[in-house]
C-alpha cells in the first residue's frame, strides 16, 4: 500500500518546478531589477541634464555678475534627485558682448541588482553649453582727468595715473573696437574735471555762450534724479576758474581751469578706434573731481531720451548718419549697454567764483597765478563744503542705481 501511494506522488507533476524553471526565475528576477537600476539611472542622468542645462543658462548670462563655476554648482546642489559627490569641469569664453558658458557633470551612482552580476556603480554624466550674446552695444567710457591724476604716481612707478590711465583707456578701445565688432558698437568718450567739457553737446544744452575759454554747462541738482540729459536749451554755461593749485607750474601734465579746456571735450557716438585714441592719449589734467559730472553724461548718452541730440549731432556732421536710432531703448532686445569709469579719487564740492567775478579776465589772470592763496578771495568759499561735497557722491551713487535699474 505504502509503496503504491510513494509511487503515486513521485508521478505527481502537479505544482511542481522544474530546475530550469528554476533559473529562469531567478534570471526574470534579476533582469527586473536590472530594468529598474537602469530606469533610476535615466532619471537621475535627467534630473542632473536639468540642473546643468539650467545652470549653465544662468551663468552665460551677460548680468550675472557671480563667477560661473559658483553658479553652475548652486543649481547642481539643488537638484531634485541624488545628492552624491559631482566631478564638474566649467569653462567660460568672455567678451564684451558674449558669454559662452561649457560645463560638464558626472557622479557614480550605486547600483541595487546590477551589483548581482559585479556592477555595483553606474556612471550618470550630462553636458551643457549656453551662449548670450549682444548684437549692438553701446559704451560710455568716462575717464577722470583731475589734478590728482596729474600730479600722483602709481605703485611705485615714474608713471603718473593719468599716464596709466590712458594706456588703459586705449587698451580697451583696441579690445572693444576690433573690425569684426566695430560696426555695431559705439564708444562715447566722457574726459571730466570739475567739470565736463560738453564739446558738440555745448551748443545743443546751452542757452547763450557767455565766455570762450572752456564749454561746459550747469547742471540743475534735479537732473541727478532722471537717467537723461536735460532738455536741448535749457541750461547755462559754466563759468571759467581755477580753485586748487595749478599743476601745470609744478611741472605736471595739466591745462588750466575746472571746466576741461576744449582740447578735452565729450567725444559722443564714434567707432573709429583711431579718433577715440588720439583723444585718449592727448588727455591731460585739470582742476577739481566732478565724478558725478563725468556720470551724468555717461548715463545720459545712453539714454534713449538722448536720441534728439544724436539727431542733431547727425545733422550737424559731428556722428555718423548710421548712428541716428541710437541710442535705442534699454530693454531692446540684443542690446548691451555699458559705462565704464575710470577713477583714482574722491568726488569733491562744486566750487564757483563770486558772481562779480565771473570770466572777468582781470579775476581769471589773478586765478591763473602762480600761489592761488591770494586769489581765491574772489571764489565763493562755501562754509557747508562738506555737506556740499556728500551731496555729490549722493548724486553719483544716484546715478550709479539708476543706470543698474534701467
Amino acid at each position: 500500500m505504502c509503496t503504491i501511494q510513494k509511487k503515486l506522488f513521485l508521478d505527481d507533476q502537479r505544482g511542481a518546478l522544474t530546475p530550469l524553471m528554476l533559473i529562469l526565475f531567478v534570471g526574470i528576477i534579476i533582469t527586473t531589477g536590472i530594468a529598474l537600476d537602469l530606469i533610476r539611472h535615466d532619471a537621475e542622468r535627467a534630473d542632473l541634464q536639468d540642473a546643468l542645462d539650467r545652470g549653465v543658462l544662468a551663468a552665460a548670462s551677460l548680468t550675472q555678475v557671480v563667477e560661473a563655476e559658483l553658479t553652475v554648482r548652486e543649481f547642481l546642489d539643488n537638484r531634485a534627485l541624488s545628492d552624491g559627490d559631482l566631478d564638474v569641469l566649467v569653462s567660460s569664453d568672455t567678451a564684451l558682448n558674449y558669454r559662452r558658458i561649457d560645463a560638464v557633470a558626472e557622479y557614480k551612482m550605486d547600483t541595487i541588482f546590477l551589483r548581482m552580476v559585479g556592477l555595483g556603480q553606474l556612471k550618470v554624466a550630462a553636458r551643457s553649453a549656453a551662449l548670450q550674446g549682444a548684437k549692438d552695444v553701446e559704451i560710455s567710457l568716462v575717464l577722470d582727468i583731475s589734478g590728482s591724476m596729474a600730479r600722483e604716481r602709481t605703485g611705485g612707478t615714474a608713471l603718473s595715473r593719468l599716464e596709466v590711465m590712458r594706456a588703459a583707456a586705449a587698451g580697451f578701445i583696441d579690445t572693444t573696437l576690433t573690425p569684426a565688432s566695430a560696426p555695431t558698437t559705439t564708444v562715447s568718450l566722457v574726459p571730466f574735471a570739475g567739470q565736463v567739457n560738453a564739446g558738440p553737446l555745448f551748443d545743443i544744452l546751452n542757452t547763450t555762450r557767455d565766455h570762450t575759454y572752456a564749454s561746459c554747462v550747469e547742471f540743475a541738482d534735479s537732473d541727478f534724479n532722471s537717467a537723461g540729459l536735460p532738455a536741448t536749451n535749457s541750461r547755462a554755461q559754466s563759468p571759467q576758474f581755477q580753485w586748487f593749485n595749478f599743476e601745470g607750474n609744478s611741472g605736471h601734465e595739466a591745462d588750466w581751469g575746472w571746466c576741461p579746456s576744449d582740447a578735452s571735450p565729450i567725444l559722443p557716438l564714434s567707432n573709429d578706434p583711431d579718433a577715440l585714441k588720439a583723444e585718449i592719449l592727448a588727455l591731460t589734467g585739470h582742476d577739481g573731481t566732478g565724478t558725478q559730472n563725468g556720470m551724468k553724461f555717461g548715463l545720459g548718452l545712453l539714454d534713449p531720451s538722448s536720441r534728439p541730440i544724436t539727431e542733431a549731432l547727425v545733422t550737424a556732421g559731428t556722428v555718423d548718419a548710421g548712428f541716428a536710432a541710437l541710442p535705442v531703448a534699454f530693454h531692446d532686445t540684443g542690446v548691451l549697454k555699458v559705462i565704464v569709469v575710470m577713477t583714482d579719487g574722491n568726488i569733491r564740492y562744486q566750487q564757483r567764483p563770486k558772481p562779480e567775478h565771473t570770466n572777468n579776465a582781470s579775476a581769471r589772470a589773478q586765478l591763473m597765478s602762480a600761489n592761488l592763496s591770494e586769489a581765491k578771495s574772489t571764489l565763493n568759499s562755501p562754509s557747508k563744503r562738506n555737506t556740499d561735497e556728500a551731496l555729490r557722491v549722493a548724486q553719483f551713487a544716484g546715478l550709479c542705481d539708476l543706470a543698474r535699474s534701467c
